[in-house]
């Protein structure tokens, strides 16, 4: 584990947050500023090469299903230079009628830069999949 200033690790906490909080709640500019424009994604089944495309794909994947809960865990710095984290990603995204869905859990290794207007970004992601279980009937009184 690397040491950081404390100001920056809650910085990194707050920026792996907005990513999850803005799928959640399909806030696809906030979505948006939390990559910088030429961000390097890889999802293992896609690569994206700039955040533009990436959040197109995601707002097209999110929009149409039911409620999501992105939840971004045991966060760890691991690098400097370039300033690097692990982060755990849990995601449950239901149906359109919130009946079933999957939930997924990965590894988000990102790395990070700091712009002058928009401040801390990440730069460059790549997720691990390490599971996708489907899920359902839902039980749970939705209202």
């Amino acid at each position: 584990m690397t040491t950081v200033d404390p100001a920056l690790r809650f910085e990194i906490l707050d920026l792996v947050t907005r990513y999850a909080t803005a799928i959640d709640t399909r806030d696809w500019v906030l979505f948006r500023s939390t990559f910088t424009a030429d961000a390097d994604v890889d999802y293992g089944f896609a690569k994206w090469s700039d955040a533009d495309s990436f959040t197109k794909f995601m707002q097209e994947n999110h929009d149409p299903a039911g409620m999501s809960l992105h939840r971004m865990s045991n966060t760890v710095i691991t690098g400097v230079d370039p300033l690097a984290a692990r982060t755990y990603g849990d995601a449950l995204i239901l149906s359109p009628d919130n009946s079933k869905g999957t939930v997924s859990n990965a590894w988000y290794d990102d790395e990070f830069v700091r712009t002058e207007e928009r401040g801390l970004r990440i730069s460059r992601r790549h997720l691990r999949m390490t599971s996708l279980i489907e899920t359902g009937p839902n039980q749970a009184p939705l209202g």
